[in-house]
């Protein structure tokens, strides 16, 4: 009896350990870890409140307006937007102008990773760059926070901040700052309303 008590107790132990040995192994497993990281959660769902066809309107020039649709991407992992706006002078090849829609491509997302909200964005105005925006977002506040450095001019650097800020489920505000001398001045305020 003993010899059979002993012979479970270490089955028990031996099987045990192979458990928590795969366990660990399996929490180590790197494509495990990236794949934990790639599930959204709650902050996704901060930018799935924006989702939707928005029009916009600055808060000053009447002549800068247009549409902005949302859309999420991958289950809500990511969201792409697209911006049209109105005409204006656009560059294209050879040095020339022409007139036509403003338009701009931006991806959204949360880095589970960095902690941070991200905005990927580009458009046919006016640089060449693609801007990598990083975030946070304010739940007291209902404001999301962006800030980025561009460089339009060689060797002119400007720092950039952007705050969206939620009022109600059909409108927003999206206002854009600059750094000058050691303030955040505002340099444009957009006005958003749902359409649909």
């Amino acid at each position: 009896m003993k010899k059979l008590k002993f012979i479970c107790i270490t089955a028990f132990l031996i099987n045990s350990l192979i458990h928590f040995d795969l366990l660990a192994q399996k929490r180590d497993n790197p494509i495990d870890q990236m794949l934990a990281n790639s599930h959204p959660g709650a902050n996704h769902a901060q930018l799935d409140q924006l989702t939707g066809t928005w029009n916009f309107q600055d808060s000053k020039l009447v002549f800068v307006k247009g549409t902005l649709v949302r859309k999420p991407m991958y289950d809500g992992r990511f969201y792409m937007v697209e911006i049209i706006g109105g005409k204006l002078q656009l560059p294209v090849a050879d040095g020339k102008m022409k007139e036509d829609r403003y338009q701009s491509l931006q991806i959204e997302g949360y880095d589970n990773v960095k902690s941070k909200f991200i905005t990927i964005s580009l458009n046919n105005h006016i640089g060449s760059d693609i801007q990598y925006q990083l975030g946070i977002y304010d739940a007291n506040k209902k404001t999301f926070t962006y800030d980025w450095d561009s460089e339009m001019i060689k060797g002119e650097v400007k720092h950039n901040r952007r705050i969206i800020t939620l009022i109600d489920g059909s409108h927003y505000t999206e206002s854009f700052y600059e750094l000058k001398s050691g303030q955040y001045i505002n340099i444009r305020t957009l006005l958003y309303s749902k359409s649909e």
